[in-house]
Parts: structure tokens; sequence; C-alpha cells
């Protein structure tokens, strides 16, 4: 028994994981260029608002907040998150970048109506989920030690973006199945008991948020593994089940590391020479927790499949 306990692989620890993450960037700083070019245009571009360019958007809004609360300031509080937050940022739902928000309070355009509001939503997907794709696969060939060349680089992109979009239809048509009778139910209990509209709100967000942990690794098994879409989905739902905990301290770890660090940029952000530094600095960190992420993909597959 203790010769086979000798053989077993054994798994990097979260440390192990994170630290192989940022040797990755210290070999390669350029595979920062991305987030920080977005962090750079994020700060030195005006913000967009939603704000009163669509007024029937506000009155649905305003529905929904006095379904979730029947305290009027928290109502107006939920929407005007919504309506004066940044839509570059709000908007961003297929972006993989890691980016560092600036602050509030900054002058901002809106959009002259819902039409403009909907080409926007496009292009800044379209835009994020192009930079997204060729951020994880400059990413991928580092940590495999693969120098690709300019062509070889756009192509792994166009393969990364196309298994992205797929895996996306794929999840989307999955979800809709299994999310249309309950959310049937949800509706009918909410219009019958008003009062139960919060309950129900949380527990779909306890779904949502279980969904996202485990389908979380999809990006990571396209880029590393070279697999279509199910096969990618499949890979990271095995994965966390097979290491839950792990996932979760990954994730725990990310978060307080890349939201801890955030009120250090916006401390050293006064005057040109502060907001490079926390511009440069954030891309970094985010950069190698994302190499993190790739790397703790990559170690846990390679464990699952030398088991057998």
């Amino acid at each position: 028994m203790g010769e086979m306990s000798v053989g077993m692989p054994q798994r990097q620890t979260l440390i192990e994981v994170i630290a192989a993450g940022y040797r990755s960037i210290n070999r390669q700083p350029w595979l920062i260029g991305i987030p920080a070019l977005l962090n750079l245009y994020l700060w030195w571009s005006a913000p967009l608002h939603i704000g009163s360019s669509w007024p029937r958007l506000q009155s649905w809004l305003a529905a929904g907040a006095r379904m979730i609360s029947g305290d009027r300031r928290m109502q107006e509080a939920l929407v005007q998150q919504i309506v004066g937050g940044d839509a570059r940022l709000q908007f961003a739902w297929l972006n993989l970048v890691p980016v560092w928000a600036p602050g509030v309070g900054r002058t901002a355009h809106e959009f002259a109506g819902p039409w403009q509001l909907l080409a926007a939503l496009l292009l800044i997907n379209g835009i994020t989920l192009f930079l997204s794709g060729l951020f994880l696969a400059q990413l991928a060939a580092a940590l495999q030690d693969n120098r690709l060349t300019p062509v070889r680089l756009l192509k792994a992109t166009l393969v990364v973006l196309r298994r992205i979009l797929l895996a996306l239809l794929a999840l989307l048509g999955i979800g809709l199945l299994l999310a249309l009778p309950f959310l049937a139910i949800s509706l009918l209990l909410i219009a019958a008991v008003p009062g139960a509209a919060l309950p129900v709100l949380i527990a779909w967000y306890i779904v949502l948020f279980w969904a996202y942990v485990y389908i979380g690794l999809t990006p990571e098994a396209i880029v590393l593994s070279q697999a279509g879409p199910l096969r990618a989905i499949y890979n990271s739902v095995n994965i966390v089940r097979r290491d839950l905990g792990g996932t979760l301290g990954l994730l725990f770890v990310s978060y307080v590391i890349a939201n801890g660090l955030t009120v250090v940029w916006y401390r050293i952000s006064d005057g040109l020479a502060g907001l490079i530094i926390a511009i440069v600095g954030s891309a970094y960190i985010g950069s190698g927790l994302s190499a993190a992420r790739l790397m703790f993909y990559q170690e846990r597959l390679r464990h699952w499949r030398s088991l057998g």
C-alpha cells in the first residue's frame, strides 16, 4: 500500500499553481500588453451611460426593482446602479481580459437612443471577445512554451473565438432547456405571491453561481486542450467535480487578490506617474491570475488523466 501511494501523482497546491502562473508572466512580460491597453482606454476615455436614452428601459428596471424591494430608496439605488454605470463594462459580457475599472464621478457620454445602445452592445462584445481570444491564445502559448508567429497567433485566436462562440451557443441551448420550466414556475410564484420575488431571485442567483463555477474552466479547456465546445464543457465540469474545493479556493484567492489590490491602485493613481504604475500593476496582477487559471486547468487535467 505504501508503494502504491508513493507512485500516485500529486496535485500542485493553489500556491504552486498561482506561482507558476506568475512565473510565466515574468518570463514574457509583454503578455500584460492587452490588459494594460484596455486599462489605458478605460481610464483615458469618457465612460458611457445608458442615462435617459431609453425611458421604457428605465420603467422596466423600476418595475423590477419594486419586485425586489419595497424600500423606495433601494429601488432608486438599484435603477441608478444600472442606468448610471459604465456601459463599457456593463455590456462587456464576453470579456475574459482582466481590467481595472475607473472610478465614478467622471464626465460621461449618454446614448442617443435604443438603436445606438444595441450597436454599442454588439460592438463592445465583438471587440472584447476578439481581444479575449488573442489574450488567452498568447497565455496558452507561453505556458506550453510555443513560439507563435503573428500569422499562427491570429489563426489560433480565430479558432479559439469560433469554439468559444459555439460553446456559448451550446450552453445557451442547454440552459434554456433546463431553465424554461423553472422560469415559468418562478414567474407564476411571483405573480401569486409578490413577496416571494426576492427569495426566488436569490435562488436563481445561487443556481447561476454554481453553474458558473462548474463551466468556468471552459475557455481554458478550449485554448489548452484545443477541445471542441461540448468536450470543453465536459472537461470543465469534470475537473471542478473532482476538485471542487480547489476550484473554489482558486476563485476566492483570485477575488481577494484582485479586489484587495484595487484599493491600492486607486490610492496611487493620483498623477500621471501613479496612474501608469497602477495601470501596469493591475494588468500584471490580472494576467498572472489568468495564467494561474490556465495552469490550474492544465495541472488538474494531467492529474485526472494520470489516474486513468
